[in-house]
C-alpha cells in the first residue's frame, strides 16, 4: 500500500512584484507503507518545502499530496503523522516527563494510558533517568531524543524527520541512528527523513529520493544506487608461483611481509579468474576484502556522468 504520494506537485513563491520562484517543480513519487526512505539534496533543492507540504504547513501551487490516501489538511491525516523538526525546542523550565505529558494532552491522551506511554518512550529513547530533569540542562542529543519521543506519543503510522542528525557529534549521530533502527524494529511505521549526511542515509534507508533544484532526479533503492559500478576487491595471497606472477604481474603489488602480494580486482568475473589460477599454482589466500562503494561515491560518480551529459544530479 502506498503511504505517502506526490502527484505532479509544484510549489511557487513570489520573489518580486511580477516574479515567482519555483521551489518544487512537478514532483511525483510514492512511498510504500513500512519503508524507510531518505530525501537527499543540496540546500535549496526542495527538501524542506516538500516536507512542509506533507505536513500541511504549505499548500502546493499545483498537484496533489496524499498521506494514507487523504490530503494533508484532513484531521485524520494529521493524527497519522509524527514530526521531528530540524531544530526542536521545548520550554526550558519543563521537565522531560512534563513535556511529554503536555503533548500527550494535545493528542487527547490522559490518565494511566498516557503515563504508561511516557514511561515506555523515555525508556526507548534512553531518557528514563532524566524524566525529572529540566530541559534547560539537556544536551543537543538529549533534546533530539526527547523530540523523537514526542513524535511517537500518539503511535502514528508515519514518521517525518527533518534532518534528525543535524548538529550532533559522531556519538550523538550514532545514538540517533540506533534509535531509529530500534523504532523500526518495534513499531510498524513508515519513516521519511531528510539528511545531508550520506553515511546515515546509507545505513538506515531502504530507498532514496534525490532532489536537485526542486526536481526529483531519481527514486531508487540504496542497493540500486550502489550497484552502478562493478564491485572492487582486494586479494592478499602468499606463496604465489612464477607462472602466476607472469600472468598477473601488472596487478601484483608486493607487500612488506615475505612472499605476500596484493591484487586490486574489478568485478566478480576477474576475482573468480584470479582465485582459480591462484589455486592451480599452489598459492594461498591470506585475505579477501570487498571494497564496496559508499553512497557518497555513488552520488559523486552519478554526478560526474550526469555533468558529462550537461545535467548534474545534485
Amino acid at each position: 500500500m502506498t503511504e505517502i504520494e506526490f502527484i505532479g506537485v509544484t510549489k511557487e513563491f513570489a520573489s518580486g512584484l511580477w516574479r515567482k520562484k519555483t521551489a518544487v517543480n512537478d514532483v511525483s513519487f510514492g512511498i510504500e507503507a513500512g519503508a524507510v526512505v531518505g530525501i537527499l539534496g543540496a540546500n535549496g533543492s526542495g527538501k524542506s518545502t516538500s516536507i512542509k507540504m506533507m505536513l500541511g504547513f504549505l499548500k502546493p501551487t499545483r498537484g496533489e499530496i496524499r498521506i494514507g490516501g487523504k490530503g494533508p489538511y484532513d484531521f485524520h491525516t494529521r493524527k497519522m503523522i509524527g514530526y521531528l523538526p530540524e531544530n526542536p525546542r521545548f520550554q526550558k523550565f519543563l521537565k522531560a516527563g512534563e513535556v511529554l505529558r503536555y503533548y500527550g494532552g494535545l493528542a487527547e491522551m490522559k490518565g494511566a494510558e498516557l503515563s504508561a506511554r511516557i514511561d515506555s518512550l523515555l525508556e526507548l529513547v534512553g531518557l528514563k533517568h532524566a524524566q525529572r530533569e529540566r530541559v534547560a540542562g539537556f544536551s543537543k542529543g538529549m533534546i533530539q531524543r526527547l523530540a523523537i519521543a514526542q513524535s511517537l506519543l500518539h503511535s502514528p503510522p508515519v514518521l517525518i524527520f527533518d534532518e534528525p542528525m543535524s548538529g550532533l557529534d559522531p556519538l550523538g549521530r550514532r545514538e540517533i541512528r540506533h534509535l531509529i533502527q530500534e523504532i523500526k524494529k518495534q513499531m510498524p511505521v513508515t519513516i521519511l527523513f531528510s539528511s545531508h549526511i550520506l553515511s546515515d542515509v546509507e545505513l538506515l534507508c531502504q530507498s532514496v529520493l534525490l532532489l536537485k533544484a526542486g526536481r526529483l532526479t531519481r527514486q531508487c533503492s540504496v542497493s540500486e544506487l550502489l550497484s552502478g559500478e562493478p564491485d572492487q576487491y582486494r586479494l592478499v595471497a602468499k606463496d604465489v608461483g612464477e607462472s602466476f606472477r607472469k600472468r598477473f604481474g601488472e596487478k601484483t603489488q608486493q607487500l612488506p611481509e615475505p612472499d605476500h602480494v596484493a591484487f586490486d580486482l574489478t568485478g566478480a568475473e576477474e576475482l573468480a579468474l584470479v582465485l582459480a589460477e591462484l589455486q592451480h599454482s599452489g598459492g594461498v589466500v591470506v585475505s579477501l576484502t570487498s571494497l564496496r562503494r559508499s553512497l557518497e561515491d555513488s552520488l559523486f560518480l552519478d554526478r560526474r556522468s550526469s555533468t558529462e551529459k550537461g545535467a548534474e544530479l545534485l
